[in-house]
């Protein structure tokens, strides 16, 4: 009898460890057909998404950095102003050994960086309100992200919503607090940019 209660009690703690985890596909960031299987890969997107559909993913493409010899697929996501010119254009590719989509590219009118490391979309089996951070080299500065999950569901289809935190690694100063929702066959369903006080 005693065996029997350890064993329910360990099933029962690792189920409570797990029952508010759950996978995020790559797909769910590009819009593409989310697939039945907990795989990551770089699956074909090609998907216009945003209130004003004034933003576009495309991918995967072969992309190196300059100085590199290494090529990397990735995604191009573009978004256009107004008069329909783009104004934004970042690469984004598998990160931090799978537990992210990163940008490794951004270019807009302040100017184009390249980032190491980078952390943007959370990828793979993760927990709600799970936070985890991710050291990152933006134009050769260490910075520190911060990922946390804020609404997960269960199934893979499900919207995610996260809170994403950008900090100057050795000082702690923060750059960015965003919130993000991504939706199945939406990409980027809604984005809330906090302002940052600087001193």
């Amino acid at each position: 009898m005693k065996k029997l209660l350890i064993v329910l009690f360990i099933f029962s703690f690792s189920q409570l460890s797990f029952a508010n985890e759950r996978f995020i596909p790559l797909e769910l960031f590009t819009g593409g057909e989310i697939r039945d299987d907990i795989d990551i890969k770089f699956t074909p997107a090609d998907k216009v998404f945003g209130k004003k559909k004034r933003k576009k993913i495309v991918g995967p493409l072969d992309w190196r950095a300059p100085g590199s010899e290494e090529i990397i697929k990735v995604y191009k996501r573009t978004q256009k102003n107004r008069e329909g010119r783009v104004k934004k254009t970042q690469y984004f590719t598998i990160t931090n050994d799978g537990q992210c989509m990163g940008r490794v590219y951004d270019q807009r009118r302040s100017g184009t960086k390249y980032i190491k490391n980078g952390c943007k979309f959370p990828l793979g089996f993760w927990k709600k309100n799970e936070t985890r951070t991710f050291s990152v080299t933006d134009k050769g500065r260490p910075r520190t992200v911060e990922l946390k999950i804020l609404q997960l569901g269960k199934k893979p289809t499900d919207c995610v919503k996260f809170n994403w935190k950008l900090f100057d690694a050795a000082t702690g100063q923060k750059y960015g607090d965003n919130d993000y929702k991504f939706c199945k066959g939406r990409a980027m369903t809604d984005l809330k940019i906090r302002k940052i006080k600087t001193n």
